[in-house]
C-alpha cells in the first residue's frame, strides 16, 4: 500500500512539472519576461518603481511592435502571478458581450420609444461625473488645469460625453476617419469629418463648439469691438441624452427583449436658462451616436458604481444594458410620427404621466404574453 501511495506521489509531482515546463515552452516564458507591468522608462534607465530595467522580451516589451497589435498582445501576454489565463481584465481589451441572434420570425410585437435622460439626476450622476477636475502637475501659466477624468488609479474614468466626443474628434492616421461615426437625429446621414472636427480658421464650428461672440470695453464701459470665437461644448455643459431604444418579444425565447439604436448628448438652447422652457424642451442636440457601433468603445472604460465599490466596477456598456439610469419616456412608434408632447402641449405632468402609462403597456403585455 505504501509503495502505491509513493508511486502515486512520484507520478503526480512528474506530471506537475513536465505540465509547468511544456506551459513554460509554449508561450516563451522564461526568467526576464514574468511580468506586464510595465514601470521602467523606455531608455532602460531607473527609477522609484523599478529598480532594474524592464524585461528585453518580444512578448510584453513596450519598445516591441508587437505591443501596439492588440490581438498579438493580448494573445502572448504573460503574468508574473504564472498563470494559464489570460483575461480580458488583465490585458485591458475587453470586449462587449454580443446579442443572442433574434429572428425576425420570432419577434411577435415590437416598439419602438425615445427617452430623455436628465443628467441632473442623482441616478445618473456616473454619466455626468468626473467634471473639472484639477491636478497640481497640470499647470499653465501658474493656474491648474481643469480636465474632465480622473487620470490615475483604480478609479480612473472619463465621463460619458468626453468618452465619446474624443472619439469622435479623433481621427485614424490609417484610413484618414474618426474612431467613431456621428449622424443626424435620424439616423439618415452621417456628418463629414469637417461638420465633426470644424474649422478654426474659418471660425466653423464642428458639432461640438459654437461661435461666441466676445465684447471689448473701453474705461467707461462701452463696447468698443465684438469677435466671433469658437468655443468649445464642455462636459459641464451637457443637461442630458436622447436614447431611442426598440423594444420587442421574442416568441423563441418568450421573453421581452430590447435593443438600444442611438443615443444623442443635449446642451441648453442657445440664451436658455433651463432645460425647459414651459412645456417645450429648450435643448440643442450635439450629433446622434448609433449604439451598435460604440458599444466597443464603451465596454472599455467604466463607469463609478452607484454603491461607491471600485473594485467591482462595470463598463458603461453593461450600466446602460443593466437600465441603472434614470429616464422618462418622451415619445412611442405612432402613425403621426409626434412626440407626447406634441398632443399634450403644456401639460408637464400628463406628459410624464402619459409616459409612464407607456411604459405599463409595455409591461402588461409581456404579462398577458405569459399568461396567452
Amino acid at each position: 500500500m505504501k509503495n502505491q501511495i509513493l508511486l502515486f506521489v512520484v507520478l503526480f509531482l512528474t506530471t506537475d512539472v513536465l505540465f509547468s515546463q511544456e506551459n513554460r515552452s509554449n508561450r516563451g516564458w522564461n526568467d526576464s519576461n514574468q511580468t506586464t507591468y510595465y514601470m521602467g522608462e523606455k531608455d532602460n534607465s531607473n527609477n522609484e518603481f523599478r529598480s532594474t530595467p524592464h524585461p528585453q522580451s518580444n512578448v510584453n516589451n513596450p519598445d516591441n511592435d508587437a505591443w501596439n497589435d492588440n490581438l498579438t498582445h493580448r494573445s502572448k501576454a504573460i503574468w508574473s502571478d504564472n498563470s494559464t489565463i489570460v483575461s480580458d481584465e488583465k490585458t485591458g481589451h475587453h470586449r462587449m458581450i454580443p446579442y443572442t441572434y433574434v429572428s425576425e420570425d420570432d419577434v411577435l410585437w415590437a416598439k419602438r420609444v425615445k427617452k430623455i435622460l436628465d443628467i441632473r439626476i442623482s441616478q445618473n450622476h456616473p454619466l455626468y461625473f468626473p467634471v473639472a477636475v484639477g491636478y497640481d502637475s497640470y499647470m499653465k501659466n501658474g493656474v491648474t488645469t481643469l480636465v474632465n477624468e480622473v487620470l490615475s488609479g483604480m478609479d480612473a474614468r472619463k465621463n460619458l460625453y468626453q468618452i465619446l466626443k474624443d472619439a469622435a474628434t479623433t481621427i485614424n492616421p490609417e484610413t484618414g476617419q474618426p474612431l467613431v461615426s456621428v449622424f443626424n437625429s435620424s439616423l439618415t446621414r452621417q456628418y463629414t469629418t469637417d461638420e465633426v472636427v470644424g474649422n478654426r480658421s474659418n471660425n466653423q464650428p464642428g458639432l461640438f463648439q459654437f461661435v461666441q461672440t466676445v465684447e471689448t470695453f473701453d474705461e467707461f464701459g462701452d463696447v468698443i469691438d465684438e469677435n466671433d470665437v469658437l468655443t468649445e461644448y464642455r462636459a459641464v455643459d451637457i443637461v442630458g441624452y436622447y436614447i431611442d431604444e426598440e423594444i420587442f418579444f421574442d416568441k423563441r425565447k418568450s421573453k421581452l427583449d430590447y435593443r438600444y439604436i442611438s443615443i444623442t448628448p443635449l446642451v441648453l438652447a442657445q440664451n436658455a436658462q433651463s432645460m425647459y422652457t414651459g412645456s417645450d424642451r429648450t435643448v440643442k442636440e450635439l450629433g446622434t451616436f448609433y449604439f451598435p457601433e460604440i458599444r466597443q468603445l464603451l465596454a472599455n472604460h467604466k463607469v463609478f458604481p452607484l454603491d461607491g465599490n471600485i473594485a467591482q466596477r462595470m463598463s458603461f456598456d453593461e450600466f446602460f444594458h443593466r437600465k441603472l439610469f434614470a429616464s422618462s419616456i418622451i415619445k412611442e412608434s405612432n402613425v403621426y410620427d409626434r412626440q407626447i408632447n406634441n398632443y399634450l402641449p403644456g401639460r408637464t405632468l400628463e406628459q410624464l404621466l402619459e409616459g409612464e402609462r407607456i411604459r405599463e403597456q409595455i409591461r402588461r403585455y409581456e404579462s398577458d404574453m405569459w399568461n396567452y
